[in-house]
């Protein structure tokens, strides 16, 4: 897409909400493209849910502005139409038939009943749950939930998708297929905004991403950006033969940190400047190393990295 055809969809600027005295959101930015998958992360408790129910209009901001251009009408919330929304926690009748559920709730976002009934059919034999159609929500596990919830939250075809925890009681399996899924939906127009804490699972899939630790930002951009920006350390994973003695290492230089892993591996972080030929040539001399592992930081390292920072 040409850049001059991309427009920004949502804006938000210096958002900030506070329970009694909980302060869940601490004046927050970020802004969405058309064709974006931008990806709130942090842990539980983290401020994202808050965030993302403060854009729908469930809950008002103590500050801040959100600004809206998704249908053309700007600062005002779309219409239930263009917007998908899956939950954190179970929005969803969980004593109707499954298929009755998802055409009515189709229905009242805008979808022809014929066309919903023939989408939700597809996607229930997508996600292998064809045969239970007629069966409620009620009596499938806690992951078949979250697969019908997901399908209701995007089955209309909306123009911008909120999905909460999209991975929220899948087993690996699943978790991959959903990753393909939201890869599909972005790529037939649909912007995605996420919330999740599992780092790995969105790396493969955001072009943007928020992190944030107790309501408040500590990076907000591209996803290539913050490797750039953060992930220029160099990690090595070593694996000893027997339990291992924390004195090996202590004549090592340049060492960050240490990080245990287990009584026979540690993790060591070395800085952007170190000369890692003279840490290889320290190691060669170290009794014991079965295997020597290497990588740059991944997200979930740079997660910790920068909560560390803001902590000092």
């Amino acid at each position: 897409m040409e850049n001059h055809l991309i427009k920004t969809i949502l804006k938000v600027s210096s958002l900030s909400k506070s329970f009694i005295n909980v302060k869940a959101v601490q004046n927050i930015s970020f802004s969405l493209e058309q064709g974006d998958i931008f990806a709130f992360l942090g842990p539980n408790g983290a401020g994202k849910t808050t965030t993302l129910r403060i854009l729908l209009d469930i809950i008002k901001s103590d500050n801040g502005q959100i600004e809206w251009n998704l249908n053309g009408k700007s600062n005002k919330l779309p219409e239930a139409g263009l917007i998908g929304y899956l939950p954190e926690e179970r929005g969803l009748y969980l004593d109707i038939p499954i298929l009755k559920s998802l055409i009515y709730l189709a229905s009242i976002r805008g979808m022809d009943k014929t066309d919903a009934k023939k989408t939700a059919l597809e996607w229930l034999e997508r996600i292998g749950l064809a045969d239970r159609a007629k069966e409620k929500l009620q009596v499938l596990s806690k992951g078949n939930q979250q697969k019908i919830q997901f399908v209701a939250s995007i089955l209309h075809q909306p123009a911008f998708a909120i999905l909460d925890e999209p991975f929220s009681g899948l087993d690996p399996l699943n978790q991959e297929k959903f990753i393909d899924f939201i890869k599909e939906i972005n790529n037939q127009g649909t912007t995605i905004l996420l919330s999740a804490h599992q780092m790995p699972l969105v790396e493969k899939i955001a072009n943007k991403v928020s992190l944030i630790n107790n309501g408040k930002e500590l990076y907000n951009g591209s996803l290539s950006g913050i490797y750039q920006t953060f992930g220029k350390k160099q990690i090595i994973e070593l694996q000893f033969e027997s339990p291992l003695n924390e004195s090996t290492l202590q004549n090592l230089t340049g060492i960050e940190s240490v990080n245990i892993i287990d009584d026979s591996r540690v993790k060591l972080t070395f800085g952007e400047t170190t000369d890692m030929k003279s840490v290889l040539s320290q190691l060669v001399k170290v009794e014991g190393i079965c295997d020597i592992t290497s990588h740059k930081p991944d997200l979930h390292e740079i997660f910790l990295q920068l909560v560390k920072t803001h902590r000092q």
